[in-house]
């Protein structure tokens, strides 16, 4: 079944602050235990910010000297309030841009994850899920300068998740203010 983008609601701008940074996982666990509360509140306010559907979260994974930061978005079927999707870019300290997308529980994992971006499909074959969590059953990949371009001119990224054999769903996510938030991600990750 084929959803339209006007049947899903971008929630990333709906969240509290605290709830997007839970999106993150990993990433912002311990975040708060290991700043000063003032300064932390300094530093999420500058960077935490949003650029059209798509938002910017920073916190300090546990172990790490330094904070990083991510760029996502998270949908969910208003039809279907149990079926909702993350998608979050990173970038790593060597450099390579990681798209990492969260799907829900439930999918077959053998058909991994179709991707399309303005109805044009992305790679031969689906993105692999690597890993299955509380949270989602999770895909990344290193995303490299062409596919990048076709998300920062693109309209919408089309994310085809498979249920059961007989039934996939599709998950428009919007790519509206995607350049900008990369470009912030960017600038931010070259300023730690």
């Amino acid at each position: 079944m084929t959803k339209s983008p006007g049947q899903l609601r971008s929630i990333s701008r709906e969240l509290p602050r605290f709830s997007a940074a839970v999106f993150l996982g990993a990433l912002v666990t311990g975040w708060l235990a290991t700043a000063a509360p003032q300064v932390h509140a300094q530093e999420k306010a500058k960077a935490n910010k949003s650029f059209g559907d798509w938002r910017i979260d920073c916190g300090k994974p546990p172990g790490a000297r330094t904070q990083r930061c991510a760029l996502l978005q998270s949908v969910i079927d208003e039809e279907r309030s149990n079926v909702g999707l993350r998608v979050i870019f990173l970038l790593t300290s060597k450099g390579d841009k990681v798209m990492r997308v969260v799907a829900p529980l439930g999918v077959l994992l053998p058909f991994g994850l179709g991707l399309r971006i303005d109805k044009e499909p992305i790679g031969d074959k689906p993105l692999p899920f690597i890993r299955c969590r509380p949270m989602g059953c999770i895909s990344e990949i290193v995303v490299k300068d062409a596919l990048l371009d076709k998300f920062k001119t693109g309209k919408t990224a089309l994310f085809i998740i498979v249920e059961t054999k007989e039934e996939g769903r599709a998950i428009p996510v919007s790519l509206k203010g995607f350049t900008k938030g990369f470009e912030q991600l960017t600038a931010l990750s070259k300023s730690r």
